[in-house]
């Protein structure tokens, strides 16, 4: 796959041909409706851009672009011939609930589906308009533009956006500065990826350096696990030392992981290269004797049980250590806390402010405390907010002051913007995303013409003589939470307003291909009182996501369900692979009473055999996680420090209410406006 197309799409840009001869009409009206399938649609200026190229250059252009778009939608999976029933929905709708169990039984057995299901018949065609995702004409700094915001990005990479950065370091040919890369696994994982290229990349971080090593290896480059270290080349290891060498904070670092650093000691040996790395020497010998390391989290632990005051001036010299403390700092010493936090104000990230912001902004209103230990959803936990936690009124004023003031300053050169409150609905990344560029909590207002949501989980194991599932299903609540019931392969519907294309047999396929789909009816679900459905895809036979050759998940909602293809590409609205160790992904939630989507990606526990299994314990996890959501900070918590003005920067969900014109500066997270023509601004550049 043509790569650099990729990126530009995913960012609702497109590449066009040089001009030459001008194409003919006939090639130009194809192409506009071949990329008009896959729900896109080209800008006024791409379109100009369209008919100066030949007939020859575009041939060869739309084959790169088709493979792009077809991935993204999930077009080229062809998932509707793996679907049990071709005529789903009515085929299933029109059978009860024995007649449904006695196919289902059948082909569990082994029969052929063809004996127990109808022949696929004409669907009527679709006539919907899609709703376009406009792609604007790329400029020749596009590429290097967006490498730009991925390097600034202060979350970790998602599985994509670490293949976007590998190619466009190697086709842009540019210099890596690592220190300019905020969020360090992402740091740690390019500086791995240009050593192992023959490449000396420098690190200034000693426990830097031990996460490197721990990449180089295929360990955890959070050091949240121990890794066993690889043999390490001559050439890795000078360089590693000599990173080490010229680390800031060596003794602290190496007290606060000392088994770790013995182990890299150990595999870098250090008294080979006395004369050219003492310091490294230095600490290696004081790791083996009596002498004391300094350490500032022991010293600092004990101030703060001593409710000493000094604690404050220890952890000013670590402005990222008093911002995670601050709530607790702020109880134990109130105004005092608060001026050590003004002083320091200036040395920590703008994520880190926004992200204080808008802790501080809604930590006092939510009922409960929700974490993964470690990183780790499936251990979710979930725990009463402790009372007594609430800040005076005046000193949670000067410290929401002090984050703002300091936001302001640092954003002045954006200058004055027209804020759209709903960009509050654009969560900004987070470093344990998974899918998607975005972050969780972004959600999708569904269209008032939106009858019916259409979801589909599709895998190909390769060949296998047993059969393997990684099962679709949907757990419906009432507006206080209450589980009213689920749809899912052993619940095949859910009364009128859900229903399942029936339970594939992924061994009867060559290539393992199997896919479910299911249906929510919008109208349907709101009479049954369901206020929230929440979607899941569980590995039921608890063989993990990592394990398939591929597993991928869509949604697509629409007018008519019986119209149209199965999986119509221009219908979808989200759609992505899904991988990793886990068995479970929560992938989103429909709030019907805001009618939204809301991206969910999390790796909840849950019961991997069905999706009805688990209403009890949503029931317990969901409420506290969608209120997490709501206190992650969105776009808008960036922008809203800045002044308003209504001929200020453009800062938009969505441009389809008018165009923007001139070339200016805009952020627009949903392009749908052809005649719009604008700058792209990046929020990680300003993170």
């Amino acid at each position: 796959m043509n790569r650099g197309h990729r990126i530009l799409i995913s960012n609702r840009r497109i590449a066009l041909p040089a001009a030459g001869a001008p194409p003919s009409p006939a090639t130009v009206a194809t192409l506009v409706a071949n990329i008009a399938y896959f729900g896109f649609a080209l800008s006024a200026e791409a379109y100009a851009a369209l008919g100066r190229a030949s007939d020859a250059e575009l041939g060869a252009w739309w084959r790169d672009v088709e493979e792009v778009l077809a991935a993204l939608t999930g077009d080229d999976k062809q998932m509707a011939s793996f679907v049990v029933y071709k005529n789903f929905p009515a085929e299933v709708l029109a059978m009860d609930e024995v007649e449904y169990w006695t196919r289902q039984i059948l082909m569990y057995w082994g029969l052929p589906n063809e004996l127990v299901t109808q022949a696929e018949e004409p669907r009527e065609r679709l006539g919907e308009p899609p709703e376009f995702r406009v792609l604007h004409l790329a400029t020749p700094t596009a590429l290097s533009e967006i490498c730009a915001g991925l390097f600034a990005l202060p979350a970790r990479w998602i599985d994509d956006q670490w293949l976007d950065v590998q190619f466009l370091v190697g086709a842009l040919d540019r210099q890596v500065e690592l220190d300019a890369i905020p969020f360090v696994e992402n740091r740690i994982r390019l500086a791995a990826y240009l050593i192992e290229r023959g490449a000396t990349p420098s690190l200034t971080i000693a426990s830097d350096v031990l996460r490197l090593a721990a990449a180089l290896s295929g360990g955890d480059i959070s050091l949240r696990e121990p890794t066993r270290l690889r043999k390490l080349a001559r050439r890795e290891r000078r360089a590693l030392l000599a990173m080490l060498e010229s680390a800031k904070q060596l003794d602290e670092d190496v007290a606060r992981r000392r088994e770790a650093f013995k182990r890299l000691l150990y595999k870098l040996h250090p008294g080979d290269y006395r004369t050219d790395y003492p310091r490294v020497v230095a600490v290696y010998d004081k790791l083996y004797t009596s002498a004391r390391i300094p350490r500032f989290s022991a010293e600092l632990e004990q101030r703060i049980a001593a409710r000493d005051a000094g604690a404050l001036e220890l952890l000013r010299t670590r402005p990222g250590e008093l911002a995670r403390r601050l709530h607790a700092m702020l109880l134990a010493f109130g105004p005092e806390a608060a001026r050590a936090f003004t002083a320091v104000v200036d040395k920590l990230t703008t994520i880190q402010l926004v992200r204080l912001h808008r802790y501080f902004s809604t930590v006092d209103g939510r009922r409960w405390r929700t974490f993964p230990p470690r990183g780790n959803w499936t251990k979710l936990q979930i725990v009463d907010m402790p009372k007594g936690r609430k800040l005076p009124r005046a000193l949670r004023g000067d410290l929401l002051g002090a984050i703002r003031g300091e936001i302001a300053r640092r954003l002045a050169h954006v200058g004055p913007v027209a804020l759209s409150p709903k960009v509050a609905c654009v969560k900004l990344q987070t470093s344990d995303n998974e899918l998607a560029p975005y972050g969780r909590g972004t959600s999708f207002p569904i269209p008032p013409r939106i009858r019916f949501v259409r979801t589909a989980s599709y895998w190909s194991t390769g060949p296998t003589r047993s059969n393997l599932w990684f099962d679709n299903g949907w757990n419906f609540f009432s507006a206080e939470w209450k589980s009213l019931g689920a749809c899912c392969w052993n619940a095949a519907s859910f009364g009128k307003g859900a229903v399942f294309s029936g339970d594939p047999t992924s061994s009867k396929d060559l290539e393992g291909r199997a896919c479910q789909l299911i249906d929510l009816y919008l109208d349907e679900l709101a009479k049954a009182g369901v206020a929230y459905a929440v979607w899941t895809v569980l590995c039921y036979s608890r063989i993990p996501f990592s394990a398939a050759k591929e597993v991928f998940a869509a949604l697509q909602w629409g007018e008519k369900p019986q119209a149209g293809k199965l999986f119509e590409p221009s219908r979808c609205q989200l759609a992505f692979p899904l991988a990793g160790e886990s068995f479970t992904k929560f992938v989103a939630l429909v709030d019907l009473g805001r009618r939204e989507v809301v991206y969910l990606d999390a790796n909840l526990h849950a019961s991997t055999t069905s999706a009805a299994a688990n209403g009890k314990l949503l029931e317990k996890n969901m409420p506290a996680f969608v209120e997490y959501l709501d206190s992650l900070p969105s776009v808008y918590d960036l922008f809203d420090h800045l002044p308003k003005a209504a001929d200020g920067m453009p800062v938009l969900y969505d441009d389809a209410a008018g165009g923007l014109s001139g070339g200016r500066r805009a952020y627009v997270f949903a392009p749908r406006n052809q005649d719009s023509a604008f700058t792209p601004v990046d929020p990680s550049t300003l993170l």
